[in-house]
């Protein structure tokens, strides 16, 4: 976790344009949003936690439309003032019925509550707005296309509201009228009337009742034979044309698969540059253009895409918030914030949408998160102070506040923040964040310590590396901000007692004297994954580039394709088998190639033996060069590392400068490159005193 910033892109202007300042004063931009806030529990309430004992669609639809005045006000589609008191009007109108029966339920009781409270912030929302004189609205500038950071688009469109789902009173059974009775005859006469009577009554001859259903005729079976089958891979029939809307829905359900798929991939795999996912980029802000451009029929519609998504994974959510992010207007930020709240709170779903919202350049991103740091489930708090500290939008006190909240998920995402810009209460919070027991929050003060120079780091991270859980990540910690004395410790334990951890921070020390143990370790009999680690730890330190392309093991993919299910019947044949001549069929797969050091010990000892002898066994090393910040800032730059360990790099800067700038490889590329150019200056000072254990001391803020 690091700090990262990206500026606001206004609806037709210039990258790096900050946005433009709201039409309303701030303190009725909070009021409405506290309304808004209530509003949406409110309604949430009213969908899972309310027994239906009356028919709840008429306060469901009444919400529906307060929702609407409401981000009429905020968007200004209509008059801010008028809006207002039409949201407290419908307000109202739910609160009738809902008042009438809170009695029976628990849950229409808490509903009534949070109905009382938005209606109390609209009341204070329209007290400040009508000492504002009304303006009118201004029209939206042109659409832009994006380039190289996603662009806030301005569509003129009605309100997103939320469709709330309540279950549907049952529809009243429509029972016809019956006839008049007849009269039970008595004289043949009086028997010839009630005949010709019922003859009148009943249906002329080859007319079904209403209610008879009519079913086509299956076709007769030599019809069925003379239709030719048609050729492997090719469709029977053809359907029929679709109309405007239609066509206009499948291009935006397009472009947001697109997005969907670009933001699971657009991370680099090792050994590719980071700079190769601008091209993902690029394919990713298209499609949102391409959404801009069709207008409101898409952005309509891409809410329905994600209540209609069979399965709420994590790619729609990034998705949603990503493309909805791009789009001003309070009420296209509330739609993926509905798709959020309305989810599993699946943490993997809440972690993808945070990673949207750090992309997104929506101007109302601030007041939508601190509104969800209201929330009472800790993933959402922990989420947005996440997303806050990130985008360089929270204040001290905010983070101190997430600190010291009793959720162990929050104030640990707020504790690695605060490691970036020390203050003067980290010391106490850290030393809380030591105390408790959860393994995250643990975690998260060691960083902090190590980030910010904490006195007593070594000491706690040499104790808590000898720990079963979290020692590994302790050993990391101790490696990027330990002094001599610590790499040695280190290099001590590791061929101590030998574990996977313990010899990857090794490689992390880049003490020289660890290189020959090293290599002593790829000799032994042992486990291949520990093997592995110390070629990797080898690479690390020496910079040989001794690669081999090894193919994977079946047994090894992390995901294997699902076999067909066995239902009896026999396997119908591939389609390259049915269509190819038997004579040439295809080749088998390639197997699956991956490239890694080489765990050739001989090779190892030959290359230490030929290129290393005049190193100096008490220095440390990086990439076969002396270690300084700037050749950490390079191998940042161009080196082949991962994005997990380009996060590190920049920790480990962070460390050895004492000086703080923010980058994350989840920024665009153009960010990351931005933050590199920021390092330069910054780590050539640093860099006087090659292949030692230096740390400045940092200042607390």
């Amino acid at each position: 976790m690091s700090f990262a910033y990206l500026p606001f892109v206004t609806p037709g202007g210039q990258d790096g344009q900050p946005s433009a300042p709201a039409g309303m004063a701030p303190s009725a931009h909070d009021q409405l949003e506290r309304a808004h806030a209530a509003l949406r529990r409110a309604a949430l309430a009213l969908e899972h936690d309310v027994e239906p004992l009356i028919d709840l669609t008429g306060p469901a639809r009444a919400l529906e439309r307060a929702s609407g005045a409401i981000y009429d006000a905020f968007d200004g589609r209509a008059e801010p003032l008028g809006a207002a008191r039409a949201a407290v009007a419908e307000i109202d109108s739910a609160a009738v019925s809902i008042d009438e029966a809170k009695g029976l339920d628990a849950g229409l009781a808490a509903v009534s509550d949070l109905l009382r409270s938005a209606r109390g912030w609209l009341e204070r929302a329209a007290a400040r707005l009508a000492a504002v004189p009304p303006a009118p609205p201004l029209a939206p500038p042109p659409i832009m296309a994006s380039r190289d950071r996603p662009r806030l688009h301005a569509v003129q469109r009605a309100s997103l509201v939320p469709r709330l789902k309540v279950p549907e009173p049952a529809p009243a059974e429509v029972v016809a009228k019956p006839p008049p009775p007849i009269a039970p005859p008595k004289t043949f006469e009086e028997l010839k009337a009630a005949v010709e009577a019922l003859k009148k009554r009943a249906p002329a001859p080859g007319v079904l009742p209403a209610a008879a259903e009519v079913r086509p005729l299956p076709p007769r079976p030599d019809e069925q034979a003379a239709r030719p089958a048609p050729p492997p891979g090719f469709a029977p029939e053809i359907g029929a044309a679709i109309d405007d809307v239609a066509f206009l829905r499948a291009r935006t359900r397009e472009c947001f698969e697109e997005v969907a798929m670009v933001g699971m991939q657009r991370a680099p795999l090792l050994g590719d540059p980071f700079r190769g996912a601008l091209v993902l980029e690029r394919r990713m802000l298209a499609a949102i253009d391409v959404i801009a451009a069709i207008g409101a029929p898409a952005l309509e519609h891409v809410p329905r895409l994600v209540a209609e998504a069979p399965v709420k994974d994590p790619s729609v959510a990034f998705a949603s918030a990503m493309v909805l992010g791009c789009f001003a207007g309070r009420d296209a930020l509330a739609a993926a914030e509905h798709a959020l709240l309305r989810s599993e709170r699946d943490r993997a779903f809440i972690d993808e949408l945070g990673a949207a919202l750090k992309l997104a350049p929506h101007e109302l991103l601030p007041l939508a998160l601190r509104s969800l740091l209201r929330e009472p489930e800790p993933l959402l708090r922990a989420m947005a102070i996440d997303v806050l500290a990130y985008r360089g939008l929270a204040t001290e006190d905010e983070l101190v506040a997430a600190a010291s909240d009793d959720a162990a998920a929050v104030a640990a995402r707020a504790l690695h923040h605060l490691g970036c810009a020390p203050g003067q209460r980290l010391p106490e919070l850290i030393q809380r964040a030591l105390a408790a027991g959860d393994p995250e929050l643990r975690e998260a003060a060691w960083t902090a310590m190590a980030l910010s120079d904490h006195p007593h780091a070594s000491i706690a991270l040499r104790a808590a590396m000898e720990e079963p859980e979290g020692g590994d990540a302790a050993a990391l910690l101790l490696a990027l901000a330990g002094d001599e004395a610590d790499a040695r410790h280190l290099v001590a334990r590791a061929f101590e007692a030998p574990r996977r951890g313990l010899i990857a921070a090794v490689g992390w020390t880049g003490a020289a004297s660890a290189v020959p143990l090293l290599i002593d370790l790829l000799e032994r009999d042992g486990d291949k994954a520990a093997k592995l680690t110390a070629a990797y730890a080898l690479d690390r330190i020496t910079g040989a580039g001794m690669w081999d392309e090894v193919a994977v093991e079946d047994e090894e993919i992390a995901v294997a394709d699902p076999p067909d299910p066995d239902v009896g019947e026999p396997r119908q044949l591939k389609l390259a088998q049915l269509v190819s001549d038997p004579r040439d069929p295809p080749a088998a797969p390639a197997p699956e190639m991956v490239e890694q050091p080489t765990v050739d010990a001989a090779r190892w000892r030959a290359f230490w033996i030929e290129r290393c002898q005049g190193w100096d066994l008490g220095a440390r090393y990086r990439r076969g060069l002396p270690y300084t910040p700037q050749v950490v800032l390079d191998e940042l730059d161009t080196g082949r590392v991962t994005p997990a360990e380009r996060r590190l790099l920049q920790r480990e800067l962070i460390v050895r400068t004492g000086h703080f700038v923010r980058f994350d490889p989840h920024d665009f590329v153009v960010d990351q490159e931005e933050a590199i150019a920021a390092w330069r200056p910054i780590a050539a000072r640093a860099s006087g005193a090659p292949g030692r254990w230096i740390r400045p001391r940092r200042r607390v803020a």
